[in-house]
């Protein structure tokens, strides 16, 4: 008795749709693994504040996040990147922790010699810690406090729950708050509201804690990744924070504040899917 022809075709089309979603599968792990976690985007935009001074209209300022300086992210592929942001000659150089991923101080010459190539002297360049900075257990308070004092010595600013100035320009860097170290409000202690700020913070729910009542300004973030891999129309399954609206991007936190989530630079596993590393360029503008 000869087989049924439609069993055998139903047979044949099962086969090739299997080998089919096992190419694409393959070819989009691949894509994942080794092409987009290079991918570098930069991102354009202009950053609008109340009462800018005049000598601050059209400075630039690029914001970094989520470095991860290890034996896991290709240093070569950071050096190319901190090359770019030299290459963009900014006025100002903010970055929101996760500078590295550490078990104690060894990757702190790798921090250095990256940062030494966006020529410190030549600019303003600040970072707040993240939770990777401080190591294992989110517990090595030492450790961040060699790395910014290192940092310090080569002209970078190290702000732990501090406020600097640059020509008018007020910046309030934020402790790293799953080390126990984020306090706001002394952060914002001689922080005056009728001149222009940005703050840095690590951990964008951060921005939903007591203590911003007062600020008005931008806020600039990492931590998420950007969620790192995002399918279509359904974005980002996991990412480490509570409030899904901070995933990415900008968020109109009201009429006085907004937050912006970079997708950082780096990882702690290799792999990227339609969200590609980022560094972001924002031309300070005066506040219509």
């Amino acid at each position: 008795m000869s087989p049924d022809p439609r069993k055998v075709n139903r047979r044949r089309f099962l086969r090739s749709a299997g080998r089919w979603t096992a190419a694409v599968a393959g070819v989009a792990g691949l894509y994942a693994w080794r092409i987009e976690p290079h991918w570098l985007e930069i991102v354009e935009r202009d950053m609008p504040l109340a009462n800018l001074p005049a000598n601050l209209a059209g400075k630039r300022v690029v914001h970094l996040t989520d470095i991860h300086v290890s034996r896991v992210v290709d240093q070569a592929y950071l050096e190319r990147a901190f090359d770019q942001v030299a290459e963009l000659d900014p006025d100002v150089v903010l970055v929101t922790g996760d500078l590295m991923t550490a078990k104690a101080t060894e990757q702190i010459p790798s921090v250095l010699s990256l940062f030494n190539r966006l020529d410190p002297d030549q600019r303003c360049i600040v970072v707040t810690p993240g939770n990777h900075d401080y190591c294992r257990f989110v517990s090595q308070h030492g450790v961040v406090s060699s790395l910014f004092e290192q940092l310090g010595r080569m002209g970078v600013h190290g702000l732990r729950n501090q406020r600097m100035e640059y020509d008018g320009l007020q910046i309030v860097g934020c402790d790293e708050w799953m080390a126990g170290r984020f306090n706001i409000r002394v952060a914002l202690d001689e922080y005056d509201p009728s001149r222009p700020a940005i703050a840095m913070t690590h951990n964008p729910d951060t921005v939903d804690y007591a203590g911003w009542e007062d600020y008005r300004g931008w806020i600039l973030a990492g931590h998420t990744h950007g969620g790192q891999c995002r399918l279509p129309y359904f974005g980002a399954p996991i990412i480490p924070i509570r409030n899904r609206l901070y995933t990415a991007g900008e968020v109109k936190l009201d009429d006085r504040r907004t937050l912006y989530v970079g997708r950082g630079l780096g990882y702690t596993r290799r792999v990227r899917f339609l969200c590609s590393p980022e560094i972001t360029v924002f031309r300070l503008t005066q506040m219509a």
